[in-house]
């Protein structure tokens, strides 16, 4: 990470701590995150005058944590698929781990989940677990003659989260990956359909020597459309909605299940002519879907800017926001959360994965927050002189305690490094604060408690956190002379000098407290 995306992550994960994971490898012990605006960002750990750890994690990758969500994601597959399974991941007999994980499915064959070299692992024939190998691992070419495919398994990047594929590699050398729901458990264990073509082959014999009768024409019968689930959300195979998403496809770089899909659907759709140019989109699909396959002559890709990265990161946060809003049975969206939704999304088009395209999209469509309908109607709106201004429509619901959390949080990570802290910048990082109106927002702030005491035992100043909001230009806030007038800290009317006065205070209770 960043220094500013580190300054996000620790805003939005507030009060959490972080811990060497022993089933990656670790000692235990706890992490903390180290902000550098010279190299990278980084989790380190904690300081150890006993030097009692005796961390011997040698993998920091992406894949290094691999294991775990293969055992994860396929035990929530077996699931779905009513098949009740458990999984273990071995210790090999020098304390590492990761190299394997194993799944004993009830009333099924076991499974085998070879991620890289073992001294451990037994040889061909010893063990009855049907293996999937790792991208890396080599195929016994015994079985590739015998059996006719080898299974393999990967992970690829999906968002913040890795995404499970299963491979099968075929005699030759040439491997045909699919998506988890693309793949089956049968009692021969994982069944993709290259494994159900290569099953199909090898049981169709032919007599040499007998020339195949030709078979008798059938009556004509009505065709039968398929449905809208078969055809992925077509209630019929339009010809020009068909090859329009096709040619969409393939020019947007989809994934090879997108692509292979609609390739299988304009060949239906065009099963009784097509044209030259649906010919030539036709072959355009299966030559990008061939590249993509077999990952050959394909361009080095591009890494997303940092403009791309930071629209990135703030789609996946307001998608968050916005399952947790539903989930609170909210499900209505705001006009600015759909405002910066939609400018997020078409600055980070590039990178979204499908699941998020279609998030996006459905709150696009989703109803607009509007005041919320009076519980009684009957009754009038206003019954006596409020005693303050009225709130926004959805100030009633929001959380102050946790908004004065999020404040005090990136306020104090600001004092450790001897800053202030704009107001606008603030509202950035807390979300929500800046959707309240002035009211609530001085409401939340006079909550906002420092977790820092004076280091001395004779009595101090008393230094509200608050202090360190700013104007865009440097100078004190005008919201800080109210919280200080509340909290009793009457400013003069020339209060620069104190208010520089309070921002020293906090700055030296907080280097090294």
């Amino acid at each position: 990470m960043e220094a500013i995306e580190l300054d996000d992550f620790r805003a939005h994960h507030a009060g959490q701590t972080y811990w060497c994971g022993i089933w990656l490898g670790g000692c235990g012990h706890q992490l903390f995150t180290k902000l550098y605006t010279d190299r990278a960002c980084h989790f380190a750990h904690g300081p150890d005058p006993e030097h009692t750890s005796t961390c011997a994690r040698k993998a920091a990758g992406v894949s290094s944590a691999d294991h775990l969500y293969i055992k994860q994601g396929l035990l929530a597959w077996m699931a779905e698929q009513d098949v009740t399974a458990t999984a273990t991941i071995p210790r090999e007999a020098d304390g590492s781990i990761g190299r394997e994980v194993l799944f004993t499915p009830a009333g099924h064959t076991g499974l085998r989940v070879l991620l890289s070299e073992s001294a451990d692992s037994p040889a061909p024939g010893e063990d009855s677990a049907q293996r999937v190998l790792g991208p890396e691992m080599a195929s016994d070419p015994d079985v590739l003659l015998r059996q006719g495919y080898v299974n393999r398994i990967q992970l690829i990047p999906d968002g913040t989260r890795r995404r499970i594929q299963v491979g099968t590699e075929r005699h030759g050398g040439t491997t045909e990956w699919f998506d988890l729901h693309e793949v089956e458990f049968t009692d021969a264990g994982l069944t993709t359909p290259a494994v159900e073509e290569v099953r199909r082959l090898r049981t169709t014999r032919r007599p040499i020597g007998v020339q195949a009768p030709k078979a008798t024409p059938q009556q004509t019968r009505p065709t039968v459309r398929p449905t809208g689930e078969e055809t992925h959300g077509i209630p019929s195979p339009d010809h020009a909605a068909v090859m329009a998403a096709l040619e969409q496809a393939v020019s947007d770089g989809r994934s090879r299940t997108e692509i292979r899909r609609w390739l299988n659907q304009a060949e239906e759709v065009t099963h009784g002519g097509a044209t030259a140019e649906e010919n030539g989109l036709i072959r355009a699909a299966a030559d990008a879907l061939l590249r993509l396959e077999r990952a050959v002559g394909l361009p080095t890709p591009r890494e997303p800017t940092f403009q791309e990265r930071k629209a990135l990161q703030k789609v996946q946060r307001l998608l968050g926001d916005l399952a947790e809003q539903k989930r609170r049975r909210f499900p209505a969206v705001t006009p600015h959360q759909r405002r910066q939704l939609a400018q997020a999304a078409e600055q980070a088009s590039a990178w979204l994965t499908d699941a998020q395209r279609s998030r996006v999209q459905a709150w696009q469509t989703a109803p607009t927050e509007s005041a919320p309908t009076p519980r009684a109607p009957q009754q009038p709106v206003r019954t006596r002189a409020p005693r303050i201004p009225p709130a926004a429509p959805h100030s009633a619901r929001f959380d102050a305690a946790g908004l004065a959390d999020a404040v005090r949080d990136v306020l104090e990570h600001a004092a450790r490094l001897g800053r202030t802290v704009a107001f606008a910048d603030l509202c950035a990082q807390v979300k929500d604060l800046g959707e309240l109106p002035e009211s609530d927002q001085v409401q939340v702030l006079r909550r906002v408690k420092p977790t820092a005491r004076p280091r001395s035992p004779e009595p101090q100043r008393p230094a509200l956190l608050t202090a360190l909001l700013t104007t865009e230009a440097g100078t004190m806030h005008p919201i800080y002379r109210q919280l200080a007038n509340h909290a009793g800290h009457h400013l003069p009317q020339q209060a620069d000098s104190a208010w520089t006065d309070t921002v020293k205070i906090l700055h030296d209770r907080y280097d090294n407290p």
